[in-house]
């Protein structure tokens, strides 16, 4: 009898953003995103650094191999390539980057200070490249990648990095390049020039565009990793307030001087309240400037591109091409006719990047998979969603219910006033929650946004909230045919609907739009098609589910314990609809008192232990 030809094994390629914040895997099975995940979704702290033990065992459980099954690793970090950064913590204590017990877990992993053929390292901003255009909807095009702050010039071993006659120290601002098909071209890079520094913060004092943007993020919120805020502040400000960070003549960037007029920092305030500072308004002009810089210098950036090349397609990545006000304008005003950013465009995103250098530079294999989702998580079963609900001191907390039609059931709800957690498939890859792990709202109340901001995510009340809408009718309520499927892009919202849907309407009257299509999002989709019948505004809040300074939900057991922490009203949970019993409020009340004594222990202990002033 004839044996049935076996079939051939799947080419998988890993690609790991490592070590420094957001670290990530993203898993190709023969040359399509398989799965996707960063570790801040599985630790639960926020833009998480360190090993990347965590991300790799997800993809690789999530598959169902092992890694032995793995052709080909592909990793970066911008600190450092990586095998070199490997070496240097051998002798030098990071414990940022790599605490003790991650050292131990390192030590024990075979990726770790590897010498092996098939484990390799790209730069940063190729890696931010490709994560662009490897998987994008063009054939050809350009290239935009603008960060804070990427490789050093010495540690880019790539051919046509124009890295001759370039301080070896310099280190990648922005670059420009033109792709076709798996060939990419070099077309213009901007440099970080070394910097003095002092205690280390040279990044703070770096003449870039991502690196000035974040010095002001640093100012305004003691945190560089807060731009979002920062671009959500920029339209309370008073235009021109604040003399200019950044000027372009004759396509240089010229870098005013950080003076002594800039001597209200937040972190001075630390302790106080962000709202409540007589600062407000200068951080607010601080936030116009610099958001007004940066949109003059991508417009002028991106019609350079335009014009020199005679592309029609733009592809943007690094962390810059997160800002969705200034991606709104080149859409509008650059004259591309089309302009794609991938829905984890920051570092985290570089996973990605890393796995398509290693599938089509490496490997040569030719491009085949268009990113229309960023649903890239693993899925989680009923029997996980059941078991969570399930757990004792849950069921204490909570009731559910199995609905028939959860779409049905939630847009009635949600049309009553009531605040919904939305737990449906893979969970999406990237900073944006999209509708898979999402906080969902009726758009038609004003008071929304306060009640989301107090309530529910315990943020300040000047941050805006996105709208989520059906994309055949996008065009009725948003200026502009752009799609937007990541929100990732800012649009205006007609003057006719901004009465309508004073939720989602920034302070500037733009929105930052995400267009749901059925064949991507199927449950989200018939949600708005349910709210819309009911309303006629197929229109839904959009935040992440989530509250201030935590990552977004990933497991059944992350969704309930925000959801029984906070003000969200309801949850769905595949077909599941859970509310909260009165016991919840009990548990919800011992739980914070004891919360905010351990706080006050704990800044007790910490004010104890300061040097007393000389």
């Amino acid at each position: 009898m004839p044996t049935e030809p076996m079939s051939k094994p799947h080419n998988y390629v890993l690609g790991i953003n490592a070590y420094d914040h957001d670290v990530s895997a993203c898993l190709l099975r023969d040359g399509e995103i398989a799965f996707a995940i960063a570790k801040e979704r599985i630790t639960r702290q926020k833009h998480q650094s360190g090993f990347f033990q965590e991300v790799v065992d997800y993809c690789l459980n999530a598959e169902g191999i092992t890694l032995d099954d793995i052709a080909l690793v592909v990793r970066n970090c911008y600190v450092l390539p990586v095998d070199d950064l490997e070496v240097r913590m051998l002798s030098v204590d990071v414990p940022e980057i790599l605490d003790d017990e991650e050292r131990r877990q390192a030590e024990k992993h075979p990726f770790f200070l590897s010498q092996s053929d098939k484990v390799r390292t790209v730069s940063h901003h190729i890696a931010h490249a490709y994560s662009g255009f490897a998987a994008c909807p063009f054939d050809e095009g350009v290239i935009m990648v603008v960060d804070g702050v990427g490789s050093y010039c010495a540690d880019i071993t790539e051919p046509g990095q124009m890295t001759e006659g370039v301080n070896p120290l310099a280190r990648e601002s922005e670059s420009y390049y033109r792709f076709k098909g798996t060939h990419l071209e070099t077309l213009k890079k901007v440099w970080l020039n070394p910097t003095r520094g002092m205690l280390s913060d040279e990044f703070y004092y770096m003449p870039g565009l991502g690196a000035v943007y974040s010095r002001v993020s640093s100012y305004i919120f003691s945190d560089w990793n807060k731009c979002g805020e920062v671009m959500g502040l920029a339209p309370y400000g008073r235009p021109n307030a604040v003399k200019p960070f950044i000027e372009m003549k004759d396509g240089e960037l010229d870098f005013t001087d950080w003076g002594r007029e800039f001597d209200k920092p937040f972190m001075v305030e630390r302790e106080s309240n962000w709202e409540a500072s007589a600062s407000v308004k200068h951080w607010e002009d601080m936030a116009w400037r610099i958001q007004d810089d940066a949109e003059k210098v991508l417009i002028a950036r991106a019609k350079w591109l335009r014009e020199t090349t005679g592309a029609r397609n733009l592809v943007m990545a690094g962390g810059v091409a997160l800002n969705c006000v200034a991606n709104g304008r080149i859409a509008r005003e650059a004259g591309f006719d089309n302009v794609w950013i991938q829905p984890a465009a920051g570092d985290d995103g570089n996973a990605i990047g890393c796995a398509y250098y290693g599938y089509l530079a490496i490997q040569n294999n030719p491009r085949s998979f268009e990113i229309k989702h960023a649903f890239l998580g693993r899925p989680y079963s009923d029997a996980e969603v059941d078991a969570a609900v399930s757990a004792p001191f849950i069921r204490l907390q909570s009731s559910a219910k199995r609905c028939d039609n959860i779409c049905a059931e939630a847009a009635k709800l949600l049309t009553e006033g009531n605040v919904f957690g939305w737990f449906q498939g893979r969970s999406e890859f990237g900073p944006r929650a999209l509708g898979h792990r999402s906080i969902l709202a009726d758009p038609r109340q004003a008071a929304m946004k306060d009640k989301l901001n107090l309530r529910v995510k315990h943020r300040q009340a000047f941050r805006p909230f996105a709208p989520i809408v059906l994309a055949e009718r996008a065009h009725e309520i948003f200026d502009g045919d752009q799609d937007s499927p990541f929100m990732l892009m800012a649009k205006n919202v007609k003057p006719e609907w901004r009465d309508k849907i004073p939720a989602v309407v920034h302070v500037d009257g733009t929105a930052r739009v995400q267009m749901v299509r059925p064949e991507h999002s199927e449950r989200l989709y018939q949600l708005l098609k349910e709210f819309d019948a009911l309303t006629g505004v197929p229109v839904l809040v959009n935040t992440s589910f989530n509250v201030k300074g935590e990552p977004i939900v990933e497991t059944p057991q992350d969704a309930l314990n925000c959801f029984l922490t906070t003000g969200i009203d309801y949850l769905a949970m595949h077909d599941l609809l859970i509310e909260k019993r009165p016991f919840n409020g009990v548990v919800h009340s011992v739980t914070k008192f004891f919360s905010e004594v351990s706080a006050l222990v704990n800044t007790a202990i910490t004010a104890e232990s300061r040097p007393a002033a000389r």
